[in-house]
């Protein structure tokens, strides 16, 4: 949860979305939902699938909006970003426990 000196900072220093660019908005919903909506989370296979490789899951398509939060995160040190992406792991870890979309 953000806290009020968060938010503040927000309005005092405006940010983008880390996803889409939309003005004002550290995270947009829309792009908070590529990320950790329901059913965001699935099972994940690489090409070729190597001898005795375990279930790997992701959190999300490594592609567009999810895509862009995660290298702002990585790569620029948007430090907002953690709560959501944090959330975005921890379902996964939780997908991979109980072996969901196998």
């Amino acid at each position: 949860m953000r806290s009020w000196y968060q938010e503040l900072a927000d309005l005092v220093l405006p940010v983008d979305c880390a996803g889409c660019g939309r003005v004002r908005s550290a995270l947009c919903d829309g792009c908070r939902e590529k990320l950790c909506g329901a059913g965001t989370v699935r099972r994940v296979w690489p090409d070729p699938v190597p001898a005795g490789l375990p279930a790997v899951y992701a959190a999300g398509a490594y592609e567009d909006q999810v895509r862009a939060v995660l290298l702002a995160h990585k790569e620029r040190g948007a430090l907002r970003l953690a709560e959501p992406l944090g959330a975005a792991l921890a379902q996964a870890v939780q997908a991979a426990v109980r072996g969901v979309g196998g």
